[in-house]
């Protein structure tokens, strides 16, 4: 079953712009051409929102409630982060065309604004700019969660 239906009411991206590093810098018209392309997903607490070994689908901004990144040790899931309103995940494995290798679950109601892959990929072709600006914000999204894995790490030595 696919949860994802398309975005009609953008107000539902526009009141959280500020908050989303994905569209960052984007000028007012180029948001416009990307909104038609969004998707809108609810999931309800304790519900997955993506596994370890599925084939990544969508990168998701958070437009309403907190998502928990957990992570496999030895068979335990282990809480690495949780996700707000205005943040962004799946572009990892989006990006890096592996298979998704953490869990992504509902920490309460949530709702999501989702580009798909295909979606992303058209833009490649169709808006080259737009496709790069979200891009380069990905790589930046990206270095920032590399750093909070680092300082994580280096909490757990001490």
């Amino acid at each position: 079953m696919n949860p994802f239906a398309p975005l009609t009411d953008h107000d539902l991206i526009s009141e959280i712009l500020p908050k989303v590093s994905f569209l960052g810098g984007l000028t007012a018209d180029q948001r416009e051409r990307i909104f038609p392309r969004l998707e809108v997903a609810e999931f309800s607490q304790g519900e997955s929102i993506a596994h370890p070994g599925e084939v990544p689908s969508h990168v998701h901004i958070i437009q309403e409630g907190k998502v928990d990144l957990l992570i496999s040790d030895h068979g335990d899931l282990i809480s690495k982060r949780q996700f707000h309103v205005g943040d962004c995940f799946g572009e990892a494995a989006l990006l890096a065309l592996i298979n998704e290798t953490a869990t992504f679950v509902a920490a309460e109601n949530t709702r999501l604004v989702s580009l798909s892959r295909a979606k992303l990929l058209k833009l490649h072709k169709e808006e080259p700019e737009i496709f790069l600006h979200l891009v380069l914000n990905m790589a930046r999204d990206l270095a920032r969660k590399l750093q909070y894995t680092d300082a994580l790490l280096l909490r757990k030595k001490e």
